[in-house]
């Protein structure tokens, strides 16, 4: 199945040269002049108004319903003070020629340097929680999480907020009238202002059991995912991803209170051979979301952390706290059901099996009338109570992993999401006003920031082919369209290819593109993106140029070579289904790229990255396209696809297809020698890689 149902925030605008990681970074801790910090530019020192548009907004109907949902979260950015130099920085911690190669820093640094200035921080949530908003902060400062009532953000933003609906029939949340302050802020954008309920998904699909490429239980299994993809010769050279930590940004819950019985018996069921999963030190641990309050108040109703504990996971049910979402975004004290993303995404990354695995699920539930607690309930008279879970706070969890990150030896090495939406659909969250990228946007500085701390982020590149916009668009059905945030240019997009399997992991046939030649619901995302400025790592035989174009990568995800996946095992026994999309291949990276460094903390040539874990080499995709351009590395450690299209039927991604006959699929992409806009410069194979990377 297909999950289209979650919130997009969309903004109200105010406006290695050589691979080897080895051979620099440097030993020092030291961090070199950011080459300017201080005034943002065209950030303005202070508005009354904000402005704000969505490209859906322009074409939806404005409803005379009356407003039902009692709990609304925003973002709101306070300028920055050199949103461009975060950007910049953190591309240079990826180029082995700059000074600031692998100097990486730490949430307090960033926010020193390029964050909102600490003063109108505090200006900000101060006059928020003076309308009895809460208010949380990051030491990063990249923006605040607000959360409230309707009426009280009417109060602090000058509007009342209705409901519209969109061309596609889609509800959205959106501000009656032009946002304005009461007194002048230094405030650049509310991320969140207009609230698309389908904009943001996840991106798994689920596959049929068993079948020819399949084992008996439905999927593959690890150890046949590790054996085509060589992760077990890393096994056995010692890499197994010791010491590394992942974070997976969570889009619904897991069985955190009962004890991780789905991951732990997903490690008792499969094992690899020498000891296997079952016998590794792999750890899974859920990090509730905690802003710090921003403001200059005690009184936990007027600035307190707008985050609290979740409910326990329950037995899957349908019943959500919120008219606009489904139960695992939007739960109540009864119904917090998993949602199978988040039980593929910690699986799979044990494919680093003996890793740190850190899930990150946000929670908001600011009707409850106490904070911390679980027990809050959708009240249908009064319309309180409707909370807020995973993917509808991703920006949250995003920005706890960045403030995890803050000297120590906490914070995760990589991060995976498997999530995104249109680009085109994106809005302010990474554009201006007139719709041209902005490097300092709140999506792009998110990324940016995690860059600059050496974090390597993995993205799912998205299901639906090139016709990336089709489900959300009919105006854009047959439009080529990218993921978003698979597209930022500080994120590697990993794509999903049909790997056939025997039961011992071998090939039976050739690797090929996932899309209409295995007809199984969906396809690879690729294509080259409208807005966003190709990056400058992003080079190569047959790599378009002026745009950011993906994936970068593929690894096994289409639904026909799909995998072992265990759930609600506290509820109904052990759970086995297949699935697939590109939400399998992201975790899968993102537990090859464990291994890489942990074999750059063994290396001592290669573990001198400046900041708190020398080990880490920051943004993955420049390594990659780096061996891309190696005539001799290449073909040893990538397997290069040629076979297949990520082409779909547009109008059979938004159930506008009339009668048969179907009509043709649109105008998509074809895979091919070298780099192609469906897998990307290839699929990597884990030992080769480590060779090519750290050179050991």
């Amino acid at each position: 199945m297909r999950e289209f149902v979650s919130y997009r925030r969309i903004a109200a605008l105010a406006l290695v040269g050589t691979l080897s990681a080895c051979s620099g970074g440097g030993g020092s801790h030291a961090v070199p002049s950011t080459g300017g910090s201080g005034s943002q530019g065209a950030a303005p020192s202070s508005l009354t108004s904000v402005l704000y548009a969505s490209p859906k907004l322009a074409t939806a109907t404005k409803l005379n319903a009356p407003m039902t949902v009692g709990t609304l979260v925003m973002h709101v950015v306070v300028n920055l003070q050199n949103g461009p130099g975060l950007a910049a920085y953190a591309a240079a911690t990826s180029n082995p020629t700059d000074a600031r190669y692998r100097q990486f820093l730490t949430a307090s640094q960033i926010g020193a340097q390029f964050g909102a200035r600490a003063s109108d921080y505090t200006t900000v949530a101060n006059y928020l929680v003076s309308y009895g908003l809460k208010v949380g902060g990051y030491p990063q400062r990249l923006a605040l999480t607000v959360a409230g009532t309707p009426s009280q953000f009417q109060s602090a933003l000058g509007t009342s907020f209705s409901y519209y609906k969109s061309a596609e029939g889609h509800t959205l949340i959106a501000p009656s009238g032009t946002i304005h302050f009461a007194k002048a802020l230094p405030v650049t954008s509310i991320a969140d202002a207009i609230m698309d309920p389908v904009v943001k998904h996840r991106q798994f699909v689920q596959g049929a059991s068993g079948g020819p490429q399949n084992n008996s239980v439905g999927g593959n299994t690890p150890f046949q995912i590790a054996t085509a993809f060589d992760y077990t010769s890393a096994y056995s050279a010692g890499y197994t991803g010791q010491g590394i930590t992942i974070g997976i940004i969570g889009t619904g819950p897991i069985d955190a209170t009962f004890g991780y019985h789905d991951f732990k018996a997903f490690h008792a069921t499969y094992g690899f051979p020498g000891g296997g999963v079952a016998g590794g030190s792999a750890t899974l641990t859920e990090e509730s979301i905690t802003p710090a309050a921003a403001a200059n108040s005690e009184d936990w109703g007027f600035g307190d952390s707008p985050t609290s504990t979740p409910p326990p996971v329950t037995a899957e049910c349908s019943t959500s706290s919120s008219p606009l979402t489904d139960a695992s975004e939007s739960p109540t004290a009864t119904c917090n059901p998993e949602d199978y993303e988040a039980q593929i995404d910690t699986e799979q990354a044990s494919l680093a099996y003996n890793a740190g695995i850190t899930f990150y699920l946000a929670y908001s539930n600011v009707e409850c009338g106490s904070p911390g607690t679980n027990t809050c309930a959708a009240n249908p008279s009064t319309g309180l109570g409707y909370d807020y879970q995973g993917l509808a706070l991703s920006d949250d969890e995003i920005q706890q992993a960045i403030a995890d990150n803050n000297g120590g030896n906490t914070g995760p090495d990589i991060l995976s999401l498997s999530y995104g939406g249109p680009e085109m659909l994106s809005g302010f969250y990474n554009q201006n006003a007139v719709g041209a990228y902005d490097p300092a946007g709140f999506g792009p500085s998110e990324f940016a920031a995690l860059a600059a701390e050496g974090v390597a982020v993995f993205v799912s590149s998205g299901d639906d082919g090139a016709e990336g916009c089709a489900p959300y668009s009919l105006a854009l059905e047959t439009t080529p369209c990218v993921s978003y945030p698979a597209g930022d240019v500080s994120v590697t997009s990993v794509g999903a290819v049909f790997v056939p399997l025997n039961n011992a992991g071998q090939y039976t046939g050739p690797i090929t593109a996932w899309g209409t030649q295995t007809a199984t619901g969906g396809a690879s995302g690729g294509g080259t993106s409208t807005v966003t400025p190709v990056p400058n790592w992003q080079v190569g035989a047959n790599v378009p140029t002026g745009f950011r174009s993906q994936p970068d990568i593929s690894l096994d995800g289409d639904p026909s070579s799909g995998v072992a996946v265990l759930a609600n095992t506290d509820f109904a026994g052990t759970q086995v289904s297949a699935f697939g999309g590109t939400s399998v291949a992201a975790p899968e990276s993102a537990a090859m790229w464990a291994l890489v460094l942990q074999a750059c903390a063994q290396t001592p040539a290669c573990a001198r990255a400046g900041g708190p874990k020398p080990y880490r080499l920051g943004n993955a995709a420049p390594y990659f396209y780096t061996v891309y351009n190696n005539a001799t590395l290449y073909p040893t450690t990538f397997y290069d696809v040629t076979f297949g299209t990520n082409a779909l039927v547009g109008c059979s991604l938004n159930g506008s297809c009339g009668p048969a006959p179907t009509p043709t699929p649109g105008a998509g992409y074809t895979a091919g020698v070298g780099y192609d806009l469906v897998t990307g410069i290839g699929v990597p194979f884990a030992r080769h890689l480590i060779k090519a990377v750290v050179g050991v």
